[in-house]
């Protein structure tokens, strides 16, 4: 049995992509999971994917850019489902702008989306996993954290600032048995990266891949942490990538 099994998962950026698969793959686990995103249609319909198929969900529609959001997220997981196990921190936008372009509202936009959306889920999820003895949360990250793209500066900044507030989290709560890792994709066939068909499918993954990789670093025993993995595509040449 899964130790997901009747575990309570949070996960932002939900409606689509990486986030919708991580909700399907979860529940194949036995996990009870709340979906937050801002497309209130598309939460929606997950949910009743999600009940087609045995599981629970919840559905929240949050701007996880609002702290006010974001605490109302957070107290209605614990609400219906008296508790929350693991964060998913999957929202986020893509932007390729030269500096020379990028204007102060698009720089604080991404930042916001991909960085501070993350510290406030994270704010808010810690006490309740501290109460309880453990917790995990799995921050999304990129492969741009690891190897920035060109004229990408606002983005590659978010994301290793994702990549750096992963690492001062999993130090402040390991003494509260809370994990805090990442996950740096590659190129996977979202909205956010354009689409499954702008790209060859060998230079692609699947969000289901994705998805995959995500509930197995959640699924395993709570002393336990998974810190950090990449998927990357074995034809990007992310090592010296121009």
């Amino acid at each position: 049995m899964s130790i997901l099994d009747g575990r309570v998962v949070v996960i932002t950026g939900a409606s689509s992509g990486i986030g919708a698969a991580c909700a399907m793959a979860f529940v194949e686990k036995g996990a009870k999971v709340v979906l937050a995103a801002r497309r209130a249609e598309r939460l929606g319909a997950l949910v009743d994917q999600v009940e087609a198929t045995g599981g629970e969900a919840l559905a929240v529609a949050t701007d996880v850019t609002d702290e006010d959001a974001v605490a109302n997220l957070f107290a209605q997981a614990v609400a219906r489902f008296g508790t929350v196990d693991v964060l998913i921190n999957n929202a986020g936008i893509a932007d390729s702008t030269p500096a020379e372009l990028t204007d102060l509202a698009l720089w604080r936009r991404v930042i916001d989306t991909n960085l501070t959306s993350a510290f406030l889920c994270a704010r808010s999820a810690i006490p309740i996993m501290r109460a309880q003895g453990r917790g995990r949360i799995i921050n999304v990250g990129s492969i741009s954290a690891k190897v920035p793209r060109k004229d990408s500066p606002a983005y590659t900044a978010s994301k290793w600032g994702l990549a750096g507030l992963t690492r001062a989290l999993a130090v402040d709560c390991r003494a509260d048995n809370i994990a805090v890792s990442a996950f740096h994709p590659g190129i996977v066939a979202t909205e956010l990266g354009g689409g499954p068909s702008t790209k060859p499918a060998e230079m692609t993954a699947r969000v289901e891949d994705a998805a995959g990789i995500i509930v197995h670093m959640a699924d395993m025993p709570d002393h336990l942490n998974f810190y950090e993995a990449l998927m990357v595509q074995n034809k990007i040449p992310f090592l010296g990538r121009g």
